[in-house]
C-alpha cells in the first residue's frame, strides 16, 4: 500500500505553527522569523514533504471552477441556496461542483483536499464543525473560501449567515406567551447554528424570568431520524411540553411524523426554523421562520468573487435576517460582531 501524501497540515503540526506560515516560509513570499523559518524547514525535511511545484504554477491561473460543500443536497433549504450561488457565479463565468458532506467531518476534509488538489479556484462551505485547521490547510494551498450559514468562531473567513441567536429568541418568545413548558430540539453542538439558536431559546426564557426544564432540551443531529426520536422522547414524558422549538426544518419533518404516529390527545405548538415546501398541506399546524435561502446563496458568491478579485482583502461577515414577523424570509441585513461587517444596499 502507497503511504499517503505529506500534507502542508501535517508540516504545520509538525513545527507547530499554523499552515498559512508553512506556505509563507516555503514560497518566500513573507518575513518570517529566523526561528521559526528553521522549525518549518527542518520540520519539512524530517517528514519528506515535498512541494506541488506544478500545482503551485497552475494556481497562477484560474479553472473558472468553484466547489460548494454542504451538509445535504436534498434539503430544500440547501438547494435553494446553492441556487442563488450558481446564477450568481455563471454571470460571472464560472462552473460549480457540488458536494455533499453528510455533515461529516471527514468526509468534508477530504473534499477540501480533493478541491484543493484539483486546483479549483475556490469553495463555498457549510461546515460541520467548528474546527479551523481544516481550512487553514485549504487557504494556504491557494483556495478562496467563504463560509456560508454556519461560522467558525475565531476563524478570520468570509462568512454569510442568518441571525441565529435573535431569530431563535423570537420563535420561542411566541410559545412562552402560551405555555411556560416549552422544548428545544437541537442540531449538533459542534454547529455554530446550533449552539446559537440554543442561545436564542435561552434569551427568550430568561425574558420572561423562566428557567427551562434541562429534560426538555434535546441535542440530536440535523435529521429526520433525529427529529422523530427526540419528538417521542418528549412526547413520552409524564408532563409533555405543550410548545416546541424545533432547530431545523429536517428534524421538524420527523417530528411531524412522531406526533402522526403517536398522535396525542393534546399536541403540543411546533415552531421549525426553517419551512420545507408542503407545510401548507401538513395535518398539525407549524409556525416557522423562513431563511432568505436564495439571498444567502448570491450573497456568499458575491463575496467569494470579491476575495478571487483581491486576495488579501479584509475578511467580512454579512448578517441576514429573517422577516422579524417569523413567517416569510426578509430581505434586510444587519450588522453584528465579527471581522468587517457589512449591510446590504
Amino acid at each position: 500500500m502507497t503511504a499517503p501524501r505529506t500534507k502542508l497540515v501535517d508540516v504545520a503540526r509538525r513545527a507547530g505553527v499554523s499552515p498559512a506560515t508553512v506556505s509563507r516560509v516555503l514560497n518566500g513570499n513573507a518575513p518570517v522569523s529566523v526561528s521559526t523559518r528553521a522549525r518549518v524547514q527542518n520540520a519539512a525535511t524530517d517528514l519528506g514533504y515535498r512541494r506541488n511545484t506544478l500545482a503551485s504554477g497552475l494556481r497562477r491561473s484560474f479553472t473558472r471552477l468553484i466547489g460548494v460543500v454542504v451538509p445535504d443536497v436534498a434539503n430544500p433549504f440547501y438547494t435553494e441556496v446553492v441556487r442563488g450561488i450558481e446564477d450568481t457565479l455563471r454571470v460571472a463565468g464560472y462552473l460549480l461542483v457540488l458536494c455533499n458532506s453528510d455533515d461529516n467531518q471527514e468526509k468534508e476534509t477530504e473534499y477540501l483536499e480533493l478541491l484543493a488538489d484539483q486546483q479549483l479556484d475556490g469553495v463555498v462551505l457549510a461546515p460541520a464543525s467548528t474546527d479551523v485547521a481544516k481550512l487553514e490547510d485549504a487557504v494556504a494551498s491557494g483556495l478562496a473560501v467563504v463560509l456560508i450559514d454556519r461560522r467558525i468562531p475565531g476563524g478570520a473567513y468570509d462568512t454569510v449567515r442568518v441571525a441565529n441567536r435573535d431569530d431563535a429568541r423570537i420563535l420561542t418568545a411566541g410559545l412562552l406567551t402560551a405555555s411556560r413548558r416549552v422544548a428545544h430540539i437541537g442540531g449538533p453542538h459542534t454547529t455554530s447554528t446550533a449552539v446559537e439558536r440554543l442561545a436564542g431559546f435561552m434569551d427568550a426564557h430568561s425574558s420572561v424570568g423562566v428557567y427551562p426544564d434541562p429534560e426538555l432540551i434535546i441535542e440530536t443531529d440535523y435529521t429526520e431520524l433525529g427529529g422523530h426520536d427526540a419528538m417521542k422522547s418528549l412526547l413520552e414524558m409524564e408532563t409533555p411540553p405543550s410548545g416546541i422549538f424545533i432547530g431545523n426544518n429536517v428534524m421538524a419533518l420527523g417530528a411531524l411524523r412522531a406526533l402522526a404516529e403517536e398522535q396525542p390527545s393534546t399536541a403540543p405548538a411546533l415552531v421549525s426554523f426553517d419551512p420545507l415546501p408542503w407545510w401548507a398541506s401538513s395535518l398539525h399546524p407549524v409556525t416557522v421562520g423562513a431563511q432568505p435561502t436564495y439571498q444567502l446563496g448570491q450573497k456568499a458568491a458575491e463575496l467569494l468573487l470579491l476575495r478571487l478579485a483581491d486576495p488579501s482583502r479584509e475578511p467580512t461577515e454579512v448578517v441576514i435576517t429573517h422577516d422579524r414577523g417569523g413567517a416569510r424570509s426578509g430581505d434586510s441585513t444587519s450588522s453584528t460582531s465579527g471581522l468587517r461587517r457589512e449591510r446590504d444596499a
